[in-house]
C-alpha cells in the first residue's frame, strides 16, 4: 500500500514538471547596463552590482561566520550556494529557490518596525534565508536524494511540498530570534493578531489556522509556524525537527508523511501539536494579562459598520478636528478615510501600490506618503516616491521621481518634508525636502551610517525626532534642523522602539517595555520615561491634537485596528521604574539551546578578493533534468532545463516520445531577457505519424491510409513587456512579433486537414498586443471592481512559401462593480477574421477567440462575439473534510454569450446562457488554492441543456 501511494504521488506531480519545461515566462531582471562583481568564501559566492562592495564583503563574512550555527540543529551542512544582492529595488525582501538554486537579498531595509526589529537588515536576511538553504538541502535524504539525481532541483522542489509552509517560515523566524539579538519572535506586534484571537474567541481549527480564510482574518503562516516549531523545540529539543525532516524525506510521497514523522518523534499528530501549542500560548498570554493595571479610558472613533476584519491605521489630526487614517481589510483595498467624533466615515482618496512600510503625515491640510513606482521594463528596478494630496482642492501630485524615500513627514507649516533616503550603496541619510517640489534642501550627515526610521518634526519645526539604530541598539535622537546638533533622548536599548512624535516637553513612541506594545513617552528636559497607554493587546503610532490635550493612536481589537483617543494627563502616566515587565519570552529556551548569545556579535572582517562577474560566461546554468511524463501517460520527455543566476537566459533542450504516434522529436527553447526586447527562439525536429480513413462513395469498404513524415519547426521573435502602473490600477502592455517556419517532407496522405501542413514549407509571422488596466483587489473580491483590457492578434503568410493563411482577432473587456460589495460584472467583445479559402495552399491558424459556451468551435470568415458574466461570492464555509480538502469559498457566475459568424455568404447565430458554480479549496492541506466546479448551460435556439465540469485554477 505504501509503495502504491508513493508511485501515485510521483505520477501526480510529473505533469507539472512537463508544463514547466515547456514554458518560458518573462522574469524580472536588472537593467542591462549594470556591471556585476563577486566575492567568494569556501561556502558562498556573493554576486553584487557595481558600487555595493562594502556591503557585499560584510554579507560574505557574515554568511561564512553563521554557516555552522545556523545549520547545526537540522543536521545538514548545505552545499555551496550563490547569493545575489539586489540593490536596484525599494522593496525589502529575500528568498531562496531551487530553480535555479540561489538566494536573493533585496537590500533596502524596511521602515516597518514589526519586520526589522533591532537587527541590521542584511544580517537578518543572512540568518533567515540561509536557514531556508539548510531546510532545502535537508531534502537530500533517502528517497528524496534519488529524486534529485533523477530530476535535479525540480525533484527537491517537488518533495519540499510535502512539508507545510508554516514549518519553512516558522523555523526560520525561530532561528533568527534564537541566534541574534532581535528577530520577529521578540516583537509583540508580530503575534498581536494571534494573541488577540486566542484570548477573545479561542483557536481556529488547524486547517483554518494554516490555510486561512475569506471569512475571518487569520494570522499568516509565519506566525503560526514560529509558535508551532518553537513549541516542539521547547519540549523535545532543538534537534527534533531535523529528525522529523529525515523521516519525512526518506519516503516523501507517503500521504501525510510529515504528520506521521511528527508522531514518531513526539507521539502527537500535527493537529495535536497545533492544539498543544495554542493551549500553552493561551495559558501564557492569559497569565500575562493577570494583574495588569485597569485599562485607561479611551474613546474609539466610530467607523462604518464593518462586518469583517478591518484595520484603521496611522492616525493624523486635521485642522477641523477630524482624524485621517488608512483603511484596509478583507473587504477593502487600501484607502485614506476621515473619521469624525459623531460618526460619518468618509473616503478621501485611494492611493496606488503603497510602499511596504507606510506612514502618513498631515500639515496645512495636505497629506504626504510614499508609493512604489515601477520601471517600465526592468522588474528588479523600482522606486519609492512621495505623493501629496491636498484635502481642500482634492488634487494629488507626485513630488519625487526615481527616489528611494521612506517615512516622509511634513513640517508643521507644510513647507518642508523630512524623510529617510536609502542610496543603492545602502548609505542611509535623513534628508530635508521642499514640501511643494520635493527638491532636496539638506542632507544630514551620518558618518556611522546609522539606520533611521520614522522621523517627525517637533511642533516648532526647529528639530526632528527619529529612531536611530546602530550595533549597540536603538535610541530616539533629536536633531536640530539648522545646526545639525544631535541629542539621544533615551539610552541605547535592545527594545524595539518605533514611531516617535514630539509635543511640548515630551516625545511619544511605541515600546514593548512591559511585554505588550504600548505608547510610552520621554520627558525631554529630564530624560524620565513613562507608560502612557495600557491597552490589553497593543497600542501604536500616537499623534497629538494641535492643542496637545488629546492623543490619538491605533488600538488593536478582535475586529482589527481601531483609532482611539484619550486625554493627555501626565499625572495618570506610569513612571518607567514602576512598569512591570510581563514579556512572554517564548523563545528563551531556544537561546539556551543555541549557545546563549547572538552569533552576530563577533563576525570577522576578513579581506576577500573582489572579481568581475562575467554574465556571458554564466548564461547556461542547468538545474533540472530527467524524464517527464504527460498527464495521460502517452508522452515521455527527457529534457535539461537551464536558467542563469541573474534570470536573463532561460533554455531547455530534450527529446520527446509520443506513444500514440510511435514517434519522437528533438526540441530546444531559448529566451534571452537581458536586453530591452526579450529575444525568443524555439526549434523542434522529428517524425509524425497518423492514419486517415476516407469515405469512398463509389466503393465499399472505406479506405484507410497510414503515413509517416518528418516535421521541422523553427520560431524566432521578440517580446516587449511593459509595466505602466502609476496609480491604484495595475497597468501593463505586452507586444510581440515572431517569424515561424514549418517544413514537412515525406507527407504521402491523399488528403490534408487545413490545420496541418503537408509537403513543403509554411512561412508565417504573428503579431500580438495585450493591454490590461485593473484596479487592485481586496482579498474577498472575485473580480477587480474596475478594469479594461484589449488584445490584438494577427497571423499571416507574407513570405513566399507553399501555404498561405491569415487570421486576425481583436478582443476587449470591461470590468464593472456589481450590486454587492464583492460582485463583479465582466463585459467582453471580440471580432475575428479568417482566410477560409478552400484551396490546396490554404492553411488555417489556431484561434485565440473563445467560442460561445456550450458550442464546439467552428471556423467563419467573419465572427463577432459578445459576452456578459456576473460573478459573486455565495458562501464562506471554512469547512474541512478531514485532511483531504478544506473548502474556503463557493462562488457563482451567471453568463450570457452571443455570436454571429459569416462564411460563404451564410450567416449563423449562436446564443447561450448559463450558471457556473465553483469552489475555492485546498487539497491535502497544500497552500495552493484550486477552483473547480460545474457549469450548466441552455441553448435557446435548440432548447438543449448541457453540463460541464470546470477546472478554472490549479493554484500555480
Amino acid at each position: 500500500m505504501r509503495n502504491l501511494a508513493l508511485l501515485a504521488g510521483l505520477l501526480a506531480f510529473l505533469p507539472a514538471f512537463r508544463a514547466f519545461c515547456q514554458t518560458q515566462p518573462i522574469l524580472d531582471q536588472n537593467p542591462a547596463r549594470i556591471k556585476w562583481f563577486q566575492v567568494s568564501t569556501p561556502r558562498f559566492r556573493v554576486i553584487f552590482p557595481e558600487g555595493f562592495d562594502r556591503e557585499a564583503l560584510r554579507t560574505a563574512n557574515t554568511l561564512q561566520h553563521i554557516y555552522t550555527p545556523v545549520s547545526r540543529t537540522l543536521g545538514r551542512e548545505p552545499r555551496p550556494i550563490s547569493i545575489v544582492l539586489q540593490n536596484q529595488t525599494a522593496v525589502s525582501n529575500g528568498f531562496v529557490t531551487l530553480t535555479p538554486r540561489r538566494s536573493e537579498f533585496f537590500t533596502t531595509p524596511p521602515q516597518d518596525f514589526t519586520l526589522l526589529g533591532n537587527n541590521d537588515w542584511l544580517d537578518l536576511l543572512a540568518v533567515h534565508e540561509f536557514r531556508h538553504v539548510v531546510q532545502y538541502d535537508k531534502a537530500l535524504t533517502g528517497f528524496s536524494r534519488g529524486l534529485y539525481y533523477l530530476f535535479g532541483n525540480n525533484g527537491l522542489s517537488l518533495v519540499s511540498t510535502t512539508v507545510p509552509s508554516w514549518f519553512w517560515e516558522g523555523d526560520a523566524v525561530g532561528t533568527e530570534t534564537a541566534l541574534t539579538g532581535g528577530g520577529r519572535g521578540r516583537i509583540p506586534a508580530f503575534d498581536v493578531a494571534l494573541r488577540t484571537q486566542l484570548l477573545t474567541r479561542g483557536p481556529f481549527s488547524y486547517s483554518k489556522a494554516y490555510l486561512r480564510s475569506y471569512k475571518d482574518f487569520v494570522p499568516n503562516h509565519y506566525v503560526l509556524g514560529y509558535f508551532m516549531t518553537t513549541y516542539l523545540k521547547r519540549h523535545y529539543g532543538a534537534e527534533a525537527w531535523g529528525r522529523i525532516l529525515t523521516r519525512t524525506y526518506n519516503v516523501p510521497f507517503q500521504p501525510f508523511r510529515f504528520s506521521w514523522a511528527i508522531r514518531k518523534e513526539t507521539g502527537m499528530k500535527v493537529e495535536t501539536l497545533y492544539r498543544q501549542t495554542v493551549r500553552e500560548l493561551d495559558s501564557l498570554w492569559t497569565g500575562q494579562g493577570t494583574g495588569l493595571p485597569e485599562k485607561s479610558a479611551v474613546t474609539a472613533l466610530p467607523t462604518d459598520r464593518n462586518k469583517v476584519f478591518t484595520n484603521y491605521e496611522y492616525p493624523q489630526y486635521l485642522s477641523d478636528g477630524r482624524i485621517l487614517a488608512q483603511k484596509s481589510g478583507l473587504a477593502h483595498i487600501d484607502q485614506f478615510v476621515t473619521l469624525g467624533r459623531e460618526g460619518g466615515e468618509q473616503k478621501v482618496y485611494v492611493p496606488g501600490f503603497l510602499s511596504e512600510s507606510v506612514t502618513l503625515s498631515v500639515a496645512a491640510d495636505r497629506l504626504v506618503w510614499t508609493e512604489r513606482a515601477f520601471d517600465p521594463r526592468w522588474g528588479l528596478r523600482d522606486y519609492s516616491v512621495m505623493k501629496v494630496y491636498d484635502l481642500r482642492t482634492r488634487q494629488k501630485r507626485q513630488i519625487s521621481r526615481q527616489t528611494r524615500l521612506g517615512a516622509p513627514a511634513f513640517s508643521p507649516d507644510g513647507k518642508q518634508i523630512v524623510a529617510v533616503r536609502v542610496l543603492p550603496s545602502n548609505a542611509y541619510n535623513l534628508v530635508l525636502l521642499d514640501g511643494e517640489t520635493g527638491r532636496e534642501l539638506k542632507t544630514f550627515e551620518n558618518p556611522e551610517n546609522a539606520f533611521y526610521t520614522a522621523p517627525r518634526f517637533t511642533p516648532d519645526g526647529g528639530a526632528v525626532v527619529v529612531v536611530k539604530r546602530i550595533r549597540e541598539g536603538k535610541t530616539i535622537e533629536r536633531i536640530n534642523v539648522q545646526t545639525g546638533e544631535r541629542r539621544d533622548l533615551v539610552p541605547y536599548t535592545g527594545l524595539n522602539l518605533s514611531n516617535p512624535v514630539a509635543h511640548g516637553d515630551y516625545v511619544y513612541f511605541n515600546s514593548p517595555r512591559n511585554g505588550i506594545d504600548n505608547i510610552f513617552a520621554v520627558h525631554v528636559p529630564t530624560g524620565r520615561q513613562y507608560q502612557v497607554t495600557d491597552r490589553q493587546f497593543g497600542a501604536y503610532n500616537a499623534t497629538l491634537s494641535p492643542d496637545g490635550r488629546e492623543m490619538a493612536f491605533q488600538d488593536f481589537t478582535p475586529a482589527g485596528f481601531r483609532i482611539a483617543t484619550q486625554p493627555v494627563d501626565t499625572a495618570a502616566w506610569t513612571p518607567l521604574e514602576n512598569v512591570t515587565d510581563r514579556t512572554v519570552a517564548y523563545y528563551q529556551p531556544l537561546i539556551a539551546q543555541e549557545g546563549g548569545h547572538s552569533i552576530l556579535d563577533d563576525v570577522p572582517r576578513a579581506k576577500l578578493p573582489v572579481r568581475r562577474y562575467r554574465q556571458w560566461k554564466q548564461l547556461f546554468n542547468p538545474y533540472s533534468w530527467g524524464p517527464l511524463v504527460s498527464s495521460s501517460g502517452e508522452a515521455l520527455e527527457v529534457s535539461l532545463a537551464s536558467q542563469d543566476l541573474l534570470s536573463t537566459t532561460l533554455a531547455n533542450v530534450g527529446y520527446g516520445y509520443d506513444a500514440n504516434q510511435n514517434t519522437g522529436r528533438f526540441f530546444a527553447n531559448l529566451s534571452y531577457q537581458g536586453w530591452y526586447p526579450v529575444l525568443d527562439a524555439t526549434f523542434s525536429s522529428g517524425m509524425r505519424q497518423t492514419a486517415v480513413t476516407i469515405n469512398n462513395v463509389r466503393q465499399d469498404p472505406d479506405t484507410t491510409f497510414r503515413d509517416a513524415w518528418r516535421e521541422n519547426r523553427f520560431s524566432a521573435g521578440v517580446r516587449l513587456p511593459f509595466n505602466f502602473t502609476r496609480s491604484k490600477y495595475s497597468e501593463s502592455l505586452s507586444l510581440g512579433a515572431f517569424v515561424n517556419v514549418t517544413d514537412v517532407s515525406g507527407y504521402g496522405l491523399p488528403v490534408r486537414f487545413y490545420s496541418e501542413t503537408g509537403n513543403g514549407t509554411l512561412y508565417d509571422t504573428r503579431y500580438s498586443l495585450t493591454y490590461n488596466r485593473l484596479i487592485k483587489t481586496a482579498p474577498r473580491d472575485v473580480l477587480p471592481r474596475w478594469g479594461q483590457s484589449l488584445s490584438l492578434y494577427f497571423r499571416h503568410t507574407p513570405f513566399r512559401g507553399d501555404y498561405s493563411g491569415r487570421i486576425f482577432t481583436a478582443q476587449a473587456g470591461l470590468l464593472l462593480p456589481g450590486l454587492g460589495r464583492h460582485h463583479g460584472l465582466w463585459l467582453r467583445g471580440g471580432y475575428q477574421q479568417e482566410d477560409l479559402r478552400r484551396t490546396a495552399r490554404n492553411y488555417r491558424f489556431p484561434t485565440t477567440l473563445l467560442f460561445p459556451r456550450g458550442f464546439l468551435y467552428q471556423s467563419f470568415e467573419h465572427f463577432v462575439k459578445g459576452s456578459a458574466d456576473y460573478r459573486l461570492p455565495i458562501l464562506y464555509p471554512d469547512l474541512a473534510f478531514w485532511r483531504l480538502a478544506y473548502l474556503q469559498r463557493i462562488k457563482g457566475n451567471l453568463f450570457f454569450d452571443a455570436g454571429q459568424g459569416v462564411a460563404e455568404g451564410r450567416t449563423r447565430n449562436f446564443y447561450s446562457l448559463g450558471l457556473d458554480l465553483t469552489a475555492d479549496f485546498n487539497v491535502l492541506r497544500l497552500l495552493p488554492q484550486l477552483e473547480v466546479g460545474f457549469r450548466t448551460y441552455y441553448l435557446p435556439q435548440t432548447g438543449k441543456v448541457g453540463f460541464e465540469f470546470l477546472v478554472l485554477d490549479i493554484g500555480f
